[in-house]
C-alpha cells in the first residue's frame, strides 16, 4: 500500500507542477512494478556480492582490486513481466564500499543483453563519478565470452558491445579487465 501512496503522490505533484495527467491503471501498474524491483533488490545485491560456483555449497569470494583500480560488481535480474533491474556495486582496492546504483529498463532482452545494457548504463554512471581504472566484474560468461572474442558481426549485441568498448572519457581500461565473478 505504500509503493501506491507513492504513486499516487509523484503522480499527483506532477500535475500540479507540470500538468501532466496519468491513467489510473499506469499509476497502480507503477505502483506494481515498483514493489516487484524493490522485492527483487536483496537478490540481486546477493548476486553481486558472492555468486555460487560449481557444486551446491561452494562460493566464489571476492577479491580486491589492485592499488589504483577500483571494481565495479554488475549483476541483472529479467523478470518474467518484461522488465528487468540491475544493481552495481563499487568498492576500492581496500575492499570498502564506494558507491552503488540501482537501475531497471522496461524492455524485453535476453539475459545476456541485460547484463550488457546493465554494463553500459554503469558505465555512463560511472563516467560522471570521474573514476579512472575500473575492473567490472559480471557473471554473465556470454558478456565475457564476447568481449574476449575477436569476431566482428553487425548484430545488436556486438553493436552494443562496441559501444561500451569506445572510450568513456577516463574509462579507457576498464574493459580490459572484464572477469567472472
Amino acid at each position: 500500500i505504500l509503493t501506491l501512496a507513492w504513486c499516487l503522490w509523484f503522480h499527483r505533484n506532477l500535475f500540479v507542477w507540470k500538468q501532466t495527467d496519468a491513467p489510473v491503471s499506469v499509476i497502480v501498474d507503477q505502483a506494481d512494478r515498483f514493489l516487484k524491483e524493490w522485492q527483487d533488490a536483496p537478490t540481486v545485491f546477493s548476486r553481486v556480492q558472492c555468486v555460487p560456483s560449481g557444486g551446491s555449497n561452494s562460493r566464489v569470494t571476492w577479491e580486491k582490486p589492485a592499488d589504483g583500480w577500483v571494481k565495479c560488481n554488475v549483476d541483472t535480474v529479467v523478470s518474467s513481466t518484461s522488465s528487468g533491474s540491475f544493481a552495481a556495486i563499487v568498492r576500492d582496492h581496500t575492499g570498502s564500499f564506494i558507491r552503488g546504483c540501482l537501475g531497471t529498463a522496461l524492455t524485453v532482452w535476453e539475459v545476456q543483453m541485460a547484463e550488457l545494457m546493465a554494463i553500459r548504463m554503469t558505465l555512463s554512471w560511472l563516467k560522471t563519478l570521474n573514476f579512472g581504472k575500473v575492473i567490472f566484474e559480471s557473471d554473465c560468461g556470454d558478456v565475457i565470452d564476447a568481449y574476449n572474442s575477436s569476431r566482428h558481426d553487425l548484430s545488436e549485441f556486438r553493436l552494443v558491445l562496441q559501444d561500451c568498448l569506445t572510450p568513456f572519457g577516463g574509462l579507457n581500461e576498464w574493459l580490459r579487465r572484464l572477469t567472472s565473478s
